[in-house]
């Protein structure tokens, strides 16, 4: 397995301290005593964090404990300071990158573009594909996960991802804040309790045996299969892995025939013939939190919360039902946007002159005076073979003079390749070939 080092120097990266810090302080947490200080020594205080992780001493000043009632549990959160959030932020953003993309593609929670509404429709997408093999489930959690966490096992799943000593000793100090087991309240243990059951668990179900229809919301754990004995199989190994871990299974684990009763995971409720609504308690929590709340600024949160999950899910009139609302989409209002100076501007992405040299294009239309922040510019629209659509921008009244000069000949789309000509002194050029 590969593992990673250098990654100290991508974190203390000034733009990458900078987001972290605008993240943290965003909205009222800026507002704060805390925050307004903090905004107006901003130099100050990302110097501090940029040399305490530069030099591998980061670790989080203590915590405040508080306990938070969701979904009808009590759980007990750790809440650090501001600062030691932005460095978290600053160090999560970057490990991130190097953790998510090993991640199998059916697990979500706390993975950038990832979230219920990814992985529900996943799963609905294999049962309309799949009935016959995805009819029987097995669903069970993990009890107290990120309480039940080894820590020397976390750490040694870090290892096998990491070889930064310096950031593995941040890392470790994040790990070993509690006395056992790691923190729900600090970012690094989203990733850290991903990996950790990506290395028990996912991997062993789906590289080594093969399973197809594995899914895990964090610690929420559904599996479909075509039988009963087969599922049975699959529980013993996941009951072997989670003993490996040093974790355990709760008592309330099931497997049952999805066309008797509906899988009820990821806050929806998805049925053998393929639609999905929303829990019962769900909706009459919103009722309950609807009606007592009189705040203004509360209200526009429930219901943009509660419009996502109705949107999603088979409840065309449930929304407006409940709150006497009506919330059109965007797309409804056919709103088409015309520059004032009339240039085309085209929808596509923006490809850097030197990464199209000696590639076969399609030149498909340009418009020339184009506004940048360099000046008049003409913007060229192409077709790679393999990319697809793309644009890029060029300043060469040669090549400006060569698009005009196939328009008068009535040309367009045209075949070309991009060459790059040395002009020697550092000094090159683009041309169409």
């Amino acid at each position: 397995m590969k593992r990673y080092g250098n990654i100290i120097e991508q974190i203390i990266e000034p733009k990458n301290l900078s987001d972290a810090f605008d993240y943290v302080l965003r909205g009222a947490r800026g507002n704060t005593r805390t925050g307004r200080w903090m905004t107006e020594h901003r130099d100050e205080v990302l110097a501090k964090i940029r040399k305490d992780i530069e030099d591998g001493t980061f670790g989080p000043h203590g915590y405040v404990e508080f306990t938070l009632l969701e979904g009808g549990k009590n759980r007990q959160i750790q809440s650090v300071c501001k600062s030691d959030r932005i460095a978290l932020n600053a160090i999560m953003s970057v490990v991130e990158r190097y953790c998510n993309p090993s991640f199998i593609a059916d697990t979500a929670s706390s993975i950038k573009g990832r979230g219920c509404w990814y992985l529900s429709e996943r799963m609905l997408t294999d049962m309309k594909r799949d009935p016959e093999g995805t009819r029987y489930v097995y669903k069970c959690d993990v009890r107290k996960y990120y309480d039940s966490i080894d820590q020397d096992k976390a750490m040694f799943v870090l290892r096998r991802k990491f070889k930064d000593a310096r950031l593995l000793a941040i890392l470790e100090r994040c790990v070993r804040m509690m006395s056992h087991g790691i923190s729900i309240g600090l970012r690094s243990s989203q990733v850290i309790g991903n990996l950790y059951l990506d290395y028990y668990l996912d991997h062993k179900l789906k590289d080594e045996m093969g399973v197809r229809y594995y899914r895990r919301y964090c610690d929420d754990i559904v599996i479909q299969a075509g039988s009963y004995d087969e599922l049975t199989r699959l529980a013993r190994v996941v009951h072997e892995q989670m003993r490996e871990a040093g974790l355990e299974i709760k008592k309330n684990e099931q497997m049952w025939d999805v066309r008797k009763r509906p899988i009820d995971f990821l806050g929806y409720l998805h049925f053998a013939d393929f639609h999905r609504r929303i829990r019962k308690r769900t909706k009459q929590r919103f009722v309950r939190c609807w009606n007592r709340v009189r705040s203004h600024r509360r209200k526009v949160e429930l219901i943009g919360s509660f419009y996502g999950l109705t949107k999603h899910a088979d409840a065309v009139h449930l929304f407006k039902t409940t709150t006497g609302m009506t919330i059109k989409d965007f797309a409804q209002f056919g709103f088409h946007y015309e520059r004032e100076d009339g240039k085309k501007i085209y929808d596509c992405p923006l490809v850097q002159l030197p990464d199209l040299n000696k590639e076969q294009i399609v030149i498909l239309d340009f418009e020339e005076g184009v506004h940048t922040r360099y000046g008049e510019r003409t913007l060229v629209k192409f077709k790679h073979p393999e990319k697809g659509e793309g644009k890029f921008i060029t300043a060469s009244d040669e090549m400006l003079a060569a698009l005009k000069f196939v328009r008068e000949q009535d040309g367009f789309p045209f075949r070309t390749t991009i060459v790059r000509q040395d002009l020697g002194q550092g000094k090159t050029k683009y041309m169409f070939n």
